[in-house]
C-alpha cells in the first residue's frame, strides 16, 4: 500500500516539470492508481465504512511520528532537486580555489634617465636594511606611478598603451599583495565556520518554517493550485498590472546584456577563464577570489583599460560578484531573516556577505586611487542571484561610509533583500533585473510560507472528482469488458467521502491561519522583463510587485542566467527589432 503511494508521490512530483495535458495525464494516472487501490481495499472489506474518521486520526498520529525533522526534509529536497543541487553537496568536498599571482614585470631600461628615474636612483642609495626596505619599494613604486599617469594625462600615446598595461600589471600586484596579508582560516577553522553557518541557517529554517503542518502538505495541493494561478495571471493581467510603467529602450537592454556577461563570467572556475573572457570588453582583471565561505562570497575586481589615459578625475572599477554555486553559497542563502540594517531591515545572510567585500578591499580601492592620482573611484558592481544581493548591501556601504567611491549596482535575480523604505532609498544607485515568474526576487521567509498556506488551502476538491470521472469515462471506454455501474458509484463515493471529510477540514483549517506581513523586497529600480503573450515586454515597476512568491512552472528556470535572464533579453531585442537573427556582441554561451 505504502509503496503504491510513494509512486503516486513521485509521479506527481514530475508531473511540475510536464506541460498543462501531461498534468491531468498523470493526475488521470495518479488517479487510476488511487482507485485501484481503493476499489481493492473495497473488495477486501466489503464496507467503504472502514476509512472512518478515527482511523484518519491515528493514521495521522502514526505519520506525525515518522515525519522527519524539517531540516532533514530540506536536505533530501535539495538532494533530489536536480544534478544542479546534488552538485552543492559534491562541491561541499572540494575547498581547493584557483589563486590569481601577477607575473612581476621589469621596468625597461632606458639610457637617459627621466626626473623620476633619478629620484628612484637617490632613493636606492638609502641604507638598505629591513626597517627602510618597504619604505624604498613603495617610494620606487609611487615614482612609477606618477611617471604613468603624467604620460598619459597629457596624451602621450606613444606609449599609451604600454603604460596603461603597466598600471594594470601593478594593480594585480597590489591586489595580491593585499590579499596575501588575509588571514587564511586552517581546515579545523573552516569545519568549525561550517558548523556554525549551518547551524545559524537550521535556526533560521525552523523559525519560519517549523510550525508549518508538512504532513499536510499534498502533491495535488500543488498541481491543482498551479492550474488555478495559471488561469488568473495571464499575460492580459500581466500587461494590466503593469499599466503605464516606463518601457526600457533597445539601447538600455544592450548595455543591461553588458552586465550580464559579466555577471556570468563569475561563475567561471579559473581566474585564466574570466581573464580570458573579458579579452574584448573594456575591462582587464587584476583579482579574482574564486574560493568562498558562508557569508564570503566569490568574486573579481578589474579596470577599465580605456580609460586609463584619460584626464578623468575618477578610476573605473569593476566588482563582480558570484551567485550561488555551491553548498557554501546556499548558507548564506538560507539565512532568511531580516536584521537590523541602515535604519531599515535587510536579508541576514546577504548583509554578511555584502559587508564581507567591503571590509575585504575597502583599503585596496584606496591604494588604487592614489596609485592613479585619482580624486575619486566609480565603482561598478555587478552580481546574479546572491551575487546581486551582496553588491547592492556592498554598495550601499560605499556610498556611506567612503567618500571617494561612488558606487553604482546592477542586479540580476536579486533575492528579496531590503525593506520597502530602504529599497526606494537605494534606487539612486541600484537597478534590479527580474525575470518574469523568478521565484528568487520573491522570496522571503513570510513570502514563502504565505505561499505554503494559500497551497494548502486552495479546495481543489472538485476539480478532483470531476478528474476521478473522466478516469472512469476512459476506462468504460478502453476495456475490452464492462465494469458494473454499482462499482463505479461505490468507489466515487468513497473517495468523494474520504476527500469531504477529511481533506476538506484540513484546507478550512489552513485558510484561517494568518498570513505574515513581508518586510523584504528587491532592492532599488526593478525593470520586470515579461512575457505578454505576443513577445517579451520590460517595464520599470515599484520593487513592491514581488512582495510574494508567484507560484509558476517557469520559477526555477526564469531564474537562471541561461534560461531566464539570457533569453529574456536575447527575445526582447528579437521581437523589438524584428530581427530573430539578432546576436549581441558578446554572447552569453550555455
Amino acid at each position: 500500500m505504502w509503496a503504491c503511494l510513494v509512486v503516486i508521490v513521485v509521479i506527481l512530483m514530475d508531473s511540475t516539470q510536464a506541460n498543462v495535458s501531461g498534468i491531468h495525464e498523470n493526475t488521470f494516472l495518479s488517479f487510476s492508481v488511487l482507485g485501484a487501490l481503493l476499489v481493492a481495499k473495497v473488495v477486501e472489506s466489503g464496507d467503504p465504512k472502514h476509512c472512518s474518521s478515527e482511523d484518519t486520526e491515528a493514521a495521522s498520529k502514526r505519520s506525525d511520528k515518522k515525519d522527519p525533522p524539517i531540516i532533514n526534509f530540506l536536505a533530501k529536497w535539495i538532494g533530489d532537486w536536480s544534478t544542479e543541487g546534488q552538485a552543492f553537496l559534491q562541491n561541499l568536498l572540494n575547498t581547493d580555489g584557483t589563486s590569481q599571482d601577477a607575473d612581476r614585470v621589469s621596468d625597461d631600461g632606458t639610457e637617459s634617465k627621466s626626473f623620476f628615474d633619478e629620484m628612484k636612483d637617490a632613493f636606492s642609495s638609502f641604507k638598505n636594511d629591513q626597517e627602510n626596505k618597504k619604505m624604498k619599494n613603495s617610494f620606487v613604486d609611487m615614482m612609477d606611478f606618477f611617471q604613468s599617469i603624467i604620460a598619459l594625462s597629457i596624451g602621450d600615446d606613444r606609449n599609451a598603451r604600454e603604460l596603461a598595461e603597466d598600471f594594470i600589471q601593478k594593480a594585480a600586484e597590489v591586489s595580491a599583495y593585499h590579499q596575501s596579508n588575509k588571514s587564511t582560516p586552517n581546515l579545523l577553522e573552516f569545519s568549525k565556520l561550517m558548523i556554525d553557518a549551518f547551524g545559524k541557517v537550521a535556526e533560521s529554517i525552523h523559525r519560519n518554517f517549523g510550525h508549518i503542518d508538512w504532513h499536510k502538505l499534498r502533491p495535488f495541493d500543488f498541481m491543482y493550485f498551479l492550474e488555478y494561478v495559471e488561469s488568473m495571471r495571464t499575460p492580459s493581467w500581466k500587461r494590466r498590472l503593469h499599466g503605464l510603467a516606463p518601457a526600457v529602450s533597445v539601447n538600455e537592454v544592450k548595455e543591461l546584456h553588458k552586465a550580464l556577461y559579466l555577471a556570468n563570467l563569475a561563475y567561471g572556475d579559473t581566474a585564466e577563464g574570466i581573464k580570458s573572457g573579458l579579452l574584448n570588453s573594456d575591462w582587464e582583471l587584476i583579482h579574482a577570489q574564486l574560493t568562498n565561505a558562508p557569508g564570503e562570497p566569490a568574486h573579481y575586481i578589474a579596470l577599465r583599460k580605456n580609460r586609463l589615459n584619460s584626464i578623468r578625475s575618477y578610476l573605473d572599477v569593476l566588482l563582480v560578484v558570484r551567485g550561488t554555486k555551491d553548498f557554501k553559497d546556499v548558507l548564506s542563502d538560507g539565512l532568511l531573516d531580516a536584521v537590523d540594517f541602515r535604519g531599515g531591515k535587510a536579508h541576514a545572510g546577504l548583509a554578511i556577505s555584502g559587508k564581507f567585500l567591503v571590509d575585504h578591499h575597502r583599503d585596496l580601492l584606496r591604494e588604487l586611487m592614489k596609485m592613479a592620482n585619482k580624486t575619486n573611484i566609480k565603482l561598478t558592481l555587478i552580481g546574479h542571484s546572491l551575487g546581486a544581493g551582496a553588491a547592492a548591501i556592498a554598495g550601499i556601504i560605499f556610498n556611506e561610509e567612503e567618500p571617494n567611491v561612488e558606487a553604482n549596482v546592477i542586479g540580476f535575480g536579486c533575492p528579496a533583500l531590503l525593506s520597502n523604505d530602504l529599497s526606494i532609498a537605494a534606487s539612486k544607485y541600484v537597478t534590479t533585473i527580474v525575470s518574469d515568474s523568478d521565484m528568487i526576487p520573491r522570496m522571503s521567509g513570510p513570502s514563502v510560507e504565505n505561499a505554503i498556506l494559500d497551497l494548502m488551502s486552495y479546495d481543489w476538491i472538485e476539480r478532483g472528482l470531476e478528474d476521478l470521472q473522466n478516469i472512469f469515462e476512459n476506462i468504460r471506454v478502453n476495456l475490452p469488458f464492462d465494469i458494473p455501474p454499482e462499482s463505479i458509484e461505490k468507489v466515487y463515493g468513497f473517495v468523494q467521502k474520504f476527500l469531504e471529510n477529511t481533506i476538506k477540514p484540513q484546507m478550512d483549517e489552513m485558510s484561517k491561519k494568518q498570513r505574515r506581513d513581508v518586510v523584504l523586497i528587491p532592492p532599488g529600480n526593478c525593470i520586470h522583463f515579461y512575457r505578454d503573450g505576443t513577445g517579451i515586454t520590460g517595464q520599470t515597476v515599484p520593487c513592491n510587485l514581488f512582495d510574494n512568491l508567484e507560484i509558476s512552472r517557469t520559477m526555477i528556470d526564469d531564474h537562471m542566467i541561461p534560461t531566464g535572464y539570457n533569453r529574456m533579453l536575447l527575445d526582447f531585442m528579437r521581437y523589438y527589432l524584428a530581427d530573430y537573427q539578432f546576436v549581441f556582441d558578446q554572447m552569453i554561451v550555455t
